[in-house]
């Protein structure tokens, strides 16, 4: 997997993946949550137009950041889910806890 990011706005950072958010990368992206909240950035934004695969650790991933971020006031907001991954946050009725949106522009409103 390959991360990509930047602050696009003061405080909020715009992280793109790329590849598979798998056990195997879940790491690299775990370390990024640490990192982030050293540094004291609680509001990301998490682009996955281009992961084509997340399995249960990936998921696992992406809730104990949101939890991280929320618990200091910030926000970890989905952009651009695959339809696979859609249907599977569907199921299991994450598309209810955490707020997914098609572009960053839809993302950033209510920041």
């Amino acid at each position: 997997m390959q991360i990509e990011q930047q602050e696009i706005i003061i405080r909020i950072m715009q992280v793109r993946l790329r590849g598979r958010l798998d056990a195997q990368s879940a790491t690299s992206l775990k370390e990024l949550w640490r990192n982030y909240d050293e540094q004291g950035q609680h509001n990301i934004l998490l682009d996955l137009h281009q992961v084509e695969f997340i399995d249960s650790i990936g998921i696992s991933t992406l809730v104990s950041g949101l939890k991280q971020f929320r618990a200091r006031g910030g926000d970890l907001r989905l952009i651009g889910l695959q339809p696979s991954a859609r249907a599977v946050f569907e199921l299991m009725m994450l598309d209810r806890v955490f707020e997914i949106f098609e572009t960053p522009e839809e993302a950033l409103k209510g920041f």
